[in-house]
């Protein structure tokens, strides 16, 4: 990741740990509502889903924050999310497993309240005894590196086998020679080895990306989306005329397109230029609302994001990528 980006996340660490403190004075002071403890919960996981860090860092400290929250029948309940801010506060955050726990929660408050059902207790044992709340009990599979040192030591435990029973037998001189044998055998194997293993990857970095869309252009990206809205599929089809748009700005040098980057990141990327920022934001905006939340798009609303993306293609921005 590059330094602006690093600064950035590590200034949204600094407000959402500001705002934690705060948080937590309003939460002992008042129990939130349960709507507003759902809404927290939907956008904590809505943000963990699509892999979007710093939509994530900006909710969980209110989520974080929130000790109780107040029953529809007037009581209330204690909350504790701290495991949120445990899990964030790591090098490489399980975005997975996150998604997975504010899911759990949300179908758990989904249930009605009252006396609990005469089944009740066998359902909650059947969710605990599945992912994500307990993995399988199998056994790892040894990746190829640790495939490859476990044959080197049987390889040398073979070689060297009858080196140490010549050794014992007081053949000195031709224990040696067994040996530098052995060696220069396990050297030859392991260098044709490592060349195939070359010629074997070099296609792959020859091809950073795979997939059909890793060769689509702008303007076949933007047919696509043509065919699926005039086929009625108009949520795959603003998609389509998203991806549309960051190949355009990609094959104009004004944004690098890279699969890895979260929508908001592609806006940072564009801090140098505010004016193309801001005709990229609306497009970036409606894509998450179609395809992240739950807005629906009919044939009109994709009209207006078709100008939305016309208007993106008609800036005048000059700053180009080095």
């Amino acid at each position: 990741m590059n330094k602006p980006a690093t600064y950035l996340r590590d200034a949204v660490r600094i407000a959402a740990l500001a705002l934690a403190l705060l948080g937590v004075t309003v939460a002992h002071a008042q129990p939130l509502a349960m709507d507003g403890y759902l809404r927290l919960l939907r956008e904590a996981h809505a943000a963990a889903e699509r892999r979007d860090m710093i939509g994530l860092e900006q909710v969980a400290p209110a989520l974080v924050a929130v000790r109780s929250v107040a029953m529809p029948d007037g009581g209330s309940a204690p909350a504790d999310n701290r495991w949120l801010a445990a899990a964030l506060d790591t090098p490489r955050p399980d975005l997975p497993t996150i998604t997975a726990r504010l899911g759990a929660l949300i179908d758990a408050l989904a249930y009605p309240s009252g006396p609990p059902a005469a089944d009740a207790e066998d359902r909650l044992r059947d969710i605990l005894a599945r992912p994500p709340f307990r993995q399988a009990d199998t056994p790892r599979a040894l990746g190829w590196i640790e495939q490859l040192l476990q044959w080197l030591i049987d390889m040398l435990d073979r070689t060297f086998a009858p080196v140490n029973r010549a050794a014992a037998q007081g053949g000195g001189g031709m224990a040696w020679i067994l040996a530098a044998i052995g060696l220069l055998i396990v050297g030859v194997v392991l260098a044709v080895w490592l060349r195939g293993l070359r010629r074997a990857l070099a296609p792959s970095a020859r091809r950073p990306t795979s997939g059909p869309e890793a060769s689509l252009s702008a303007g076949e990206a933007a047919q696509h989306a043509g065919e699926l809205a005039r086929a009625g599929d108009y949520r795959r089809a603003a998609r389509m005329l998203y991806l549309s748009s960051l190949l355009w700005l990609d094959e104009n040098r004004l944004l690098r397109y890279d699969r890895s980057l979260t929508n908001r990141e592609y806006l940072d990327r564009l801090g140098g230029n505010p004016a193309l920022r801001e005709r990229l934001r609306p497009v970036v905006e409606t894509f998450d609302r179609v395809w992240y939340g739950d807005g629906g798009l009919d044939a009109a609303g994709f009209a207006a994001y078709e100008i939305q993306v016309a208007a993106l293609r008609e800036s005048q921005g000059r700053d180009t990528l080095p």
